[in-house]
């Protein structure tokens, strides 16, 4: 009697797929909570926001500018890394989807 059999191979599917989702939800978790926030960009952001008062109040005009737009950098990484996490987490859902619509199919 052979193993592979169309069952077994819808099976292996099923969980191939509930695995990849779960480690893709997982993944996008762990981005969200530990990279979008990190301590070293919360550190970054406030000295820079130090600098931009020490510049307006010393009046020199260019180093509020730099300052801004290294600020807007930081945002911006803020952001993607955020999007990152989000989209594992979305892509997680559609292979769970993917494998319970499968085995709903099966049972049917």
């Amino acid at each position: 009697m052979s193993w592979v059999t169309p069952f077994n191979i819808l099976i292996l599917i099923i969980l191939t797929l509930f695995t990849l989702g779960s480690l893709s939800i997982l993944a996008g978790i762990i981005i969200l909570i530990k990279q979008a926030y990190s301590s070293e960009l919360k550190v970054l952001a406030d000295q820079t926001s130090r600098l931009v008062q020490k510049g307006i109040a010393e009046d020199i005009a260019g180093l509020v500018g730099q300052a801004s737009t290294l600020l807007n950098a930081i945002n911006d990484l803020i952001r993607s890394t955020a999007g990152l996490g989000f989209t594992l987490i979305l892509v997680g859902f559609v292979l769970n989807s993917t494998a319970a619509f499968i085995a709903y199919q099966m049972v049917r």
